[in-house]
């Protein structure tokens, strides 16, 4: 569960890790609602589920590991969670290649979900600890992954609806003054 600053709206993300957690949990969710989705869903779906998890693949190679590598000393964790994404990312190809008429579309979302799982299960439990422990500054690593996020979403055209239940995933906490690159910040509270 996201770490949440007191008396501040629980969609509030406060740093990196929570950032990167909570799209753990979209993640799970885009999963959880292909699973269920009817057969004219399944399409539109995969493709916004790929989209989210090359996105999210993407900010943690440009923006995360390194900083992570820098702080933790332990490339062994870096480079199998990097692995981990090049297998993802082949998992994402293959996907892409099919439509849902094909008899190995399930399976090949199957195999995604599974590695994903899998690799936020190790992120969560094992590298996130040590970035909490290490000297990072991750309130402002978390705005600038929330804005790197941002504009790939923008790129990608996941916007509004298409990021249903997403939205407030992405906000983080940021120092007083301090406005949203291209575009309104949301708040809870608009006289803050």
């Amino acid at each position: 569960m996201a770490r949440v600053v007191p008396d501040e709206p629980t969609d509030v993300v406060t740093d990196a890790v929570d950032l990167l957690t909570r799209d753990h949990r979209l993640m799970e969710e885009l999963f959880a609602s292909f699973a269920q989705a009817a057969p004219q869903q399944l399409d539109p779906l995969a493709r916004r589920l790929c989209k989210m998890v090359r996105i999210h693949t993407q900010i943690e190679e440009e923006l995360f590991y390194p900083a992570v590598r820098r702080a933790i000393g332990n490339a062994n964790d870096v480079d199998r969670a990097e692995h981990e994404h090049a297998e993802a990312k082949e998992s994402i190809k293959r996907v892409e290649s099919l439509t849902s008429d094909d008899s190995s579309f399930r399976g090949a979302i199957e195999t995604l979900r599974s590695q994903i799982e899998s690799h936020m299960g190790f992120e969560e439990n094992d590298l996130f600890p040590q970035v909490r422990k290490a000297r990072i500054d991750l309130v402002t690593l978390g705005i600038t992954l929330a804005e790197r996020r941002d504009t790939l979403m923008d790129v990608l055209g996941l916007h509004g609806d298409d990021e249903e239940g997403a939205a407030n995933m992405r906000e983080t906490q940021r120092p007083a003054g301090s406005g949203r690159a291209g575009g309104e910040r949301r708040t809870a509270d608009s006289g803050r």
